[in-house]
């Protein structure tokens, strides 16, 4: 029988029994997949308790001994609202649809990209497909919950569908999970999963990297679409609720393609890479690493009036605010591989300002620099070629990332400027007199609010969500002595909220120290710093290749099959990039970017048969990979 026709023609004693059975059931599990949950469910309640009488079944406030769900006629109302809860989720209008990108065809910049997401695109469009979503019937791709008020909506829909792909449930109340134990079917809700992919919070529980992990493994069904419930507008509630949209939208951006990383590769091999960053070691001077963020402005004069007593990192478009103001930076640093960047440092202008850059920076930039110096920077396929000894870490998404990561390798203490990362209420977006020219003061729609280092009108987006979790991670693993945070932006959690009237600078031999630094960059090739031959990729390229080609071949045949196999080839492309990140980089975006495109798609056609589908997917991935691969080839072997 269906839990909600047991609950509502059962008698008390019987629902007593039941609840209990189920209880002892989820224990067992909870002991064997989850000991923290199990030794917590043991813990007496002190807020909420189960309530069965003849109202029916509710849940009592044990602090003010109040009902949870209203009475009507009577009668409790928690079967009715869990039953309408439970109703069709993608339909149901008390469930929000949270969706990823839009379905968007890929420009002549890419060429090998666009042959996979294109192609599949068309072939969609030709095979019927149609605007709105079509879902099967016994298939949930995505659940987030905020809240189980007694889980009965739950065990509902665990008994109408056959798979949950994966789900979230975050739960701010002990007692209210416990409660939910006594209804829920925990193990047979695992069971509908794929991949593990189910995660429970619970109080304090909760930790961001924990619900990281959630997204960054399950990058692309995640992504997709989520149906997420709210069950109580609480500020844990909501606090958890905005950590999950920002993770969510975190894991939509930074995916890459082949095309820029094989521009990085390219831009890598054309220029020497004399002198490189062989391994870092500290300088006795705080280095202020300045971005364009427009606490920049009301920071120039802390800036001029102790230029002499820090090392100056200036980071991409930060560099003609700062020269405009009479203060030049003592590094220029730069990271991107766009081929217009030169024009850019030319408008500045970089005159003889050393240029402190990434090895895949675009030959015509570097040739501007009458002073260059470069460093490998992880994340790129660029930077794993040849596998050197050292890579700086977190330099991304944004440059101001790589000058904070340099700087907290290279300096004894860390002093941020303009790296605002975030947007403030009635102020433009960038510095005045950066190459952005006017702006706008409107904050971006997807905006959220976030804690600000100052002020509580700062909001933030997904890319600058990156930026700051980033620095984050940077100031907690390489532990500067200390980081000062000046702007008036985002929080950023290790950097202290400093007002520049509060302190002071103590005096430095500052050209000691910058040739200190600068004697860190050496000849690699004397130093033996890159240790794997090139054209031994070439052989781990077909072996991945073959991989993923032999995973294509996996039978589908529904959009429930579709999800498992899409997030298998992804897991695949994961472990690949943890053994050989030169090849899992390379290959991965572009790939991503078509196992969207397949996840998405296929939730457009009105229809579950997926084998022709699939087959068309197949037949794509063997033709536009041989074609990266010939591309390849050609590159390495020249």
């Amino acid at each position: 029988m269906k839990i909600i026709e047991f609950l509502q023609n059962s008698r008390c004693e019987e629902i007593e029994v039941f609840c209990q059975n189920r209880f002892r059931d989820n224990l067992i599990f909870f002991q064997q997949a989850n000991f923290t949950i199990f030794e917590a469910l043991q813990k007496p309640s002190r807020e909420y308790q189960l309530y069965i009488g003849k109202e029916g079944i509710n849940v009592i406030n044990l602090q003010n001994n109040t009902l949870l769900y209203p009475l009507e006629n009577g009668r409790s109302t928690m079967l009715t609202i869990h039953e309408n809860l439970a109703f069709d989720p993608p339909i149901n209008d008390k469930w929000n649809r949270v969706c990823g990108n839009k379905m968007s065809m890929m420009n002549e910049n890419f060429p090998y990209s666009s042959l996979w997401v294109n192609e599949i695109l068309n072939f969609t469009l030709n095979s019927g497909g149609v605007e709105h979503y079509h879902l099967p019937s016994n298939f949930l791709p995505n659940l987030s919950l905020f809240g189980l008020g007694g889980g009965i909506f739950l065990q509902i829909l665990i008994e109408k569908y056959q798979t949950i792909n994966n789900f979230f449930i975050f739960e701010e109340s002990l007692d209210l999970f416990r409660i939910a134990c006594f209804f829920v079917d925990f193990a047979s809700l695992f069971s509908k999963v794929e991949r593990k992919g189910g995660y429970i919070f619970i109080e304090s529980i909760m930790q961001r990297n924990y619900a990281l992990n959630f997204f960054a493994s399950r990058r692309i069904s995640t992504a997709i679409i989520r149906f997420e419930l709210v069950m109580y507008q609480t500020p844990i509630t909501q606090s958890a609720r905005a950590l999950v949209y920002e993770l969510h939208s975190q894991s939509l951006r930074g995916w890459g393609t082949y095309e820029d990383e094989i521009r990085g590769i390219c831009n890598k091999r054309s220029f020497s890479l004399n002198p490189m960053l062989i391994e870092p070691k500290r300088v006795n001077a705080p280095i202020c690493v300045v971005a364009t963020g427009p606490s920049l402005d009301f920071l120039l004069p802390f800036i001029k009036k102790n230029q002499e007593k820090m090392i100056i990192f200036s980071c991409g478009t930060a560099l003609k605010p700062l020269l405009k103001a009479g203060i030049k930076p003592d590094f220029q640093i730069e990271i991107e591989r766009h081929n217009y960047l030169d024009g850019v440092l030319r408008e500045a202008p970089l005159g003889d300002i050393p240029l402190l850059c990434a090895s895949v920076l675009d030959k015509k930039a570097k040739e501007l620099a009458k002073e260059i110096y470069m460093f490998e920077r992880d994340g790129s396929s660029a930077a794993n070629l040849n596998a050197p000894k050292f890579k700086v870490k977190f330099t991304a998404p944004l440059v101001g990332n790589a000058g904070a990561a340099l700087a907290s390798y290279l300096g004894s203490d860390v002093i941020l400027c303009g790296l605002d990362c975030g947007y403030k209420k009635g102020v433009k977006k960038h510095a005045a007199n950066s190459y952005y020219g006017e702006e706008d003061k409107k904050i971006p729609e997807d905006a959220y609010r976030v804690d600000g280092n100052f002020s509580n009108d700062i909001y933030s987006d997904a890319l600058y969500s990156l930026s700051r979790t980033s620095l984050e991670e940077t100031f907690k693993v390489l532990k500067p002595f200390t980081i000062l945070n000046l702007n008036d932006g985002a929080y950023i959690k290790g950097a202290i909220p400093t007002h520049f009237e509060d302190f002071e600078l103590k005096s430095i031999d500052k050209k000691e120290a910058i040739l200190q630094l600068k004697s860190l960059f050496k000849d690699p090739q004397k130093e033996q710093f890159y240790t794997k031959d090139t054209q031994k990729y070439l052989f781990e390229v077909m072996v991945f290749k073959n991989k993923i080609s032999d995973l294509f071949k996996m039978e589908v045949h529904s959009k429930i099959d579709l999800f498992s196999k899409v997030d298998a080839i992804y897991d695949e492309i994961s472990a690949t990039e943890a053994k050989n990140a030169f090849i899992g980089i390379l290959f991965g975006g572009s790939l991503s970017h078509f196992l969207y495109a397949l996840a998405l798609a296929s939730i457009h056609l009105p229809y579950d048969d997926m084998q022709n589908f699939w087959q068309k997917a197949g037949e794509l991935y063997r033709e536009g990979m041989e074609k990266m691969v010939e591309n390849l080839r050609e590159i390495l072997l020249k």
